[in-house]
């Protein structure tokens, strides 16, 4: 008796032929039996045949559904959306079956665990969420995928107390200077919030060095946490990191005007090894679905909205913020423009002036009104935004606005009281050489004058403290410093110094060509006898401007508002007003703004090291 040999595992299963080796002749009871036993024992041995091809060997070629395995996604956040990530991670995973392993760190500074730390040492992440400033530091560094980023939310300053502690009053700037004063320790976090209050604001307050020594900088914990072991008295961080813990009050928010908005965005890092989950969370962490929970943390929600009509935009007045003082020229270039923008956009438009800082408590504040388009800003955004951002002390770069028009171009003019004894640009470099401290000059803090007034010391070799240099925060104070004697010369745009002619002598246009309007030589002309040339750096350059995120989030508001510039600077009434006033009244648009913004941006870079010095 035998099994067929044609039959292998995995093969096709066939009726299988027994044959029992038999003498010929009729077959017995005892034959029939053991024939009967004999068929039963093959049937055994081929079920066993079988059941053995269907177990490893056959599973190696039709391997059985296996249970699908957990996907995972690796998420860094900081502190300032920890609460509202504890909430809506959950929610996340339960919605979608993508498991989060989620790690915690500071936005910025030098603390092993913080965000910019744990990537540099290569820690994997698919998606972080940190300070906006922060993740564009990080995309400048081939972190983050440029263009994934997605503001999440707005987060302001806030105080807290120990519990069942006397809140001190910091309801205006002048309580809250006092309560900082009075204060026996002070904790403030490492982090963004922690780097305005200690490099910005306590300097500009004037209080720093009163307080510094009995200030802590907090690492790798809240500062809340700090404040409830009772180690420091009042600590200061994000409200949404103050709200969840326990043992401590939350005394307010630090007053408006010194206020500081952290807004904390989202991106994909380059090494993500999940993009498409990791575009589901930043999808879902941004979507209006959860604006509720992320507003009940004491966080303000940035939920966009693409919308495909200007609705009835503007439906209330609209405020334009410029960022000098009254009389500057940026004040009057908006104040002409201002009612022309208003009919246009059938609202009234108000102007207000935030002066200070070089553009930067304006623009910050900008920047922390709703992102709707009833704010605009105006301003010499060439260079003094530019200077603004590379002396290092602002949290936004020139990404963070749109620019809707830049109408007035100006060249720098360097010009002598007219009672001055110097009569041309070498002999006064020769005398601020030679007579260290007894030349004055007068410059617009952060403006291209500053620069060049540093520039021509510089490849002259003539060291910058020779030089009694006044900087003053608008061209109005500037210019009468020089009609009224109080310096020798300034360095300043060339419109608008016009109303101080009869007082002042040029001695050169800062440019490649000639001014028809001013009697003097181009810069490069008039150091000729000296032998040097030095790079011509672009004036003022004055327009109109909003936030990035309204126009992201509002594109066709943001159209309607240049459109009614654009009509605006059609009207001759304007025109006729602007040139009498010797004010640009050029119609560049949005795009050769932006395009105008980062070419002069990266000029100034170059040279903006002579500003620190």
């Amino acid at each position: 008796m035998s099994i067929n040999p044609k039959h292998a595992c995995g093969g096709p299963v066939r009726p299988h032929k027994i044959v029992l080796d038999r003498s010929a002749g009729e077959l017995t009871r005892k034959d029939e039996f053991m024939k009967r036993l004999a068929a039963v024992f093959v049937y055994w041995m081929l079920a066993l045949s079988i059941a053995a091809c269907d177990g490893p060997a056959q599973q190696s070629d039709h391997k059985q559904p296996a249970a699908a395995a957990t996907r995972e996604l690796n998420v860094i956040t900081s502190g300032g959306f920890s609460a509202a990530y504890s909430i809506l991670g959950p929610e996340f995973e339960k919605a979608t079956g993508i498991k989060l392993v989620t790690a915690y760190g500071a936005s910025s500074g030098g603390a092993a665990d913080s965000i910019p730390s744990r990537l540099s040492r290569g820690e994997s992440a698919d998606v972080i969420i940190l300070s906006r400033s922060s993740l564009d530091n990080l995309t400048a560094a081939g972190e983050v995928v440029a263009d994934s980023r997605v503001d999440l939310v707005r987060s302001s300053i806030g105080m807290a107390v120990k519990a069942s502690a006397p809140k001190p009053d910091i309801s205006t700037t002048e309580a809250f200077v006092k309560t900082l004063l009075a204060a026996e320790s002070i904790g403030y976090s490492a982090s963004a919030s922690g780097t305005y209050l200690s490099t910005v604001l306590f300097p500009r307050l004037g209080i720093w060095e009163k307080i510094e020594a009995k200030s802590k900088r907090i690492l790798s914990e809240r500062v809340a946490t700090v404040v409830a072991r009772g180690e420091v008295e009042i600590g200061f961080q994000q409200i949404s990191e103050i709200l969840p813990i326990e043992g401590v009050d939350f005394a307010g928010p630090i007053p408006d005007d010194v206020q500081q908005i952290t807004t904390f965005s989202t991106g994909i890092t380059t090494r993500a090894e999940n993009p498409g989950d990791a575009q589901k969370l930043i999808d879902f962490l941004s979507s209006s679905a959860v604006a509720d929970t992320i507003a009940s943390t004491g966080l303000d929600p940035v939920v966009s909205i693409q919308e495909q009509k200007t609705d009835d935009f503007p439906n209330r007045p609209v405020t334009i913020v410029v960022g000098f003082g009254v009389g500057g020229s940026s004040d009057r270039m908006t104040r002409a423009m201002s009612n022309f923008i208003g009919a246009e956009l059938g609202q009234p438009v108000q102007v207000i002036n935030k002066r200070g800082a070089g553009t930067l408590l304006a623009s910050n504040y900008v920047l922390q009104q709703p992102h709707d388009g009833y704010t605009i800003y105006a301003s010499g955004f060439s260079p003094y935004l530019s200077n603004t951002i590379l002396e290092g002390n602002a949290d936004f770069t020139i990404e963070d606005f749109a620019y809707l028009n830049f109408q007035w171009y100006d060249e720098d003019i360097i010009a002598l009281n007219k009672d001055s004894k110097y009569q041309d640009l070498p002999e006064l470099l020769e005398a601020i050489r030679s007579r260290p401290k007894t030349v004055r000059a007068a410059v617009v803090s952060g403006s291209g004058g500053h620069l060049m007034a540093k520039l021509l010391l510089e490849v002259n070799g003539i060291p910058q403290e020779n030089l009694n240099l006044v900087t003053y925060n608008s061209g109005g104070l500037a210019r009468a410093a020089v009609a009224g004697g109080v310096v020798d010369y300034i360095v300043i745009s060339a419109q608008g110094t016009e109303g101080i002619r009869e007082y002042i002598r040029p001695l050169a246009i800062v440019s490649e060509q000639r001014n028809p309007k001013w009697d003097a030589p181009t810069l490069n002309e008039a150091l000729e006898p000296m032998g040097i040339s030095v790079p011509v750096l672009p004036g003022s350059i004055r327009g109109f401007a909003t936030t990035a995120e309204f126009k992201r989030n509002y594109p066709a508001r943001f159209n309607k508002i240049a459109e009614a510039i654009k009509k605006a600077l059609q009207n001759q009434e304007l025109l006729d007003i602007l040139e009498r006033s010797s004010i640009g009244s050029r119609w560049t648009g949005p795009e050769q703004s932006e395009i105008t913004m980062r070419t002069t941006f990266n000029i100034f870079k170059n040279y903006s090291y002579l500003l620190k010095l």
